[in-house]
């Protein structure tokens, strides 16, 4: 064996020993995070992204592996139950050749609410709106702005402008608390 430089060898040493205490942690974290991964213990976490193996990661349970159900679209065609598919144009295989038109109408029916979508019979109460009279949308516009004006106000300006609301009406309140914000 060749004589070596004592700088060299001295050099090695200290790489190997290096190399060898940065296993040793590696080897210590991995073990702690299967323990903390097996008693169920929350990891620390640390600055950036959690890693994506499952070795640091909390134990996995029925309810983190299940994936969310989605609701399938049924055929518009009044009386079909089948489920649409994006292939035949979203309604169902029998369904496939029924002119576009026709597949519009029924789902603006549909959407109307004139036709329910198992049977294809007429709902037993339509779900129709009816319009408001001017002096109802007037009372509910004013209720807006006075709920909104003491949203915006806090502590005695609000509790004077309640007061007002109950002794002179809600418009005296609305314009009290306009006066206020000023």
């Amino acid at each position: 064996m060749p004589n070596t430089d004592p700088n060299i060898t001295a050099q090695i040493e200290t790489f190997t020993g290096q190399i060898m205490a940065t296993v040793e942690a590696a080897v210590a974290e991995r073990i702690q995070a299967a323990l903390a991964g097996v008693f169920g213990v929350p990891q620390k976490r640390g600055p950036g992204r959690p890693p994506k193996h499952l070795a640091t990661t909390a134990p996995l349970t029925f309810a983190s592996v299940r994936t969310p159900t989605r609701k399938k679209q049924l055929c518009p065609v009044p009386g079909c139950t089948s489920p649409a598919a994006p292939v035949f144009g979203m309604v169902c295989k029998q369904h496939k050749n029924v002119a576009k038109a026709k597949i519009k109408k029924y789902r603006e029916a549909r959407r109307e609410g004139t036709v329910s979508q198992a049977t294809g019979a007429r709902p037993a109460t339509p779900k129709k709106m009816k319009k408001a009279t001017p002096k109802v949308a007037r009372a509910r516009k004013l209720q807006g702005q006075y709920l909104g004006a003491l949203k915006s106000l806090k502590g005695a300006d609000r509790a004077m402008v309640k007061k007002t609301a109950a002794e002179k009406g809600v418009a005296e309140a609305v314009k009290l608390s306009q006066s206020l914000k000023k």
